[in-house]
C-alpha cells in the first residue's frame, strides 16, 4: 500500500474514489510512451509520477472538498522514497507532503484534519511488480530498527488512528512508519 490511496471521507462513494484513481492512472499510460526520444520519456515519467502520486490525491480532495463536515480526516499515503532514493517518484511524493501541510493550513480552520502516512518497506504489497528479490528484501529489513517488514496492518492501525477523535489535533504531519528506516526529530 505503498501507492498514494487518499482516504477522504468515507461517505464518499467508493465508486466515485475508484473513477478519479482510474483516471490518473489511465492518464499517466497513456502520455509515457515506451520508445520515444529519451527527454520525451523522461518527461512522460515525471508526468506519470506525479499525475498519480499527486494529482490523484489534490483532484480527489477538491472533488469532496466542500462535503466535507468537522471531524473529517483526509489520509493520503506518502512514501520512504521522499525522503531517499529521489527521481520522480520521490519527488511526487515529498509533493504530496508539501501539499498536505497546505491542505492542513486551509481545512484547520473547519475542523478538518489533513496527514500524510509515509510508508517504508511493506512486505505483502505488489509495489515491486515482483522484482524484490530476496537480497533486497532482506537488505530493506536490515534499514530497520525492529528487524522486520512493514505490514499493512502497520498502515491501517496508524490510519485508523489518525482518523479517530484522539488525533484532532494532529495535522499537517507526515507520520512515518518504516520501522526506523527513516527517522526524524
Amino acid at each position: 500500500m505503498t501507492d498514494n490511496r487518499s482516504r477522504v471521507a468515507p461517505s464518499i462513494p467508493a465508486a466515485r474514489r475508484t473513477r478519479l484513481r482510474s483516471s490518473a492512472k489511465s492518464f499517466a499510460r497513456r502520455h509515457a510512451p515506451t520508445d520515444a526520444p529519451p527527454l520525451e520519456s523522461l518527461l512522460a515519467q515525471w508526468h506519470a509520477n506525479l499525475a498519480q502520486n499527486l494529482l490523484g490525491a489534490v483532484l480527489t480532495t477538491a472533488s469532496v472538498q466542500d462535503k466535507l463536515t468537522p471531524g473529517s480526516s483526509i489520509l493520503s499515503i506518502g512514501s520512504i522514497g521522499a525522503e531517499r532514493r529521489g527521481g520522480s517518484y520521490g519527488a511526487s511524493k515529498a509533493a504530496l507532503a508539501a501539499w498536505n501541510a497546505s491542505l492542513s493550513s486551509e481545512l484547520g480552520p473547519r475542523g478538518i484534519t489533513s496527514n500524510v502516512i509515509s510508508a517504508g518497506y511493506i512486505a505483502g504489497t505488489n509495489f515491486f511488480r515482483g522484482q524484490m528479490t530476496d537480497e533486497r528484501h532482506q537488505a530493506l529489513v536490515q534499514e530497520t530498527h525492529d528487524k522486520r517488514p512493514g505490514t499493512l496492518d502497520d498502515i491501517t492501525e496508524t490510519a485508523y488512528f489518525l482518523a479517530s477523535p484522539g488525533a484532532r489535533h494532529v495535522t499537517g504531519q507526515t507520520i512515518h512508519v518504516n520501522g526506523g528506516a527513516f527517522t526524524t526529530r
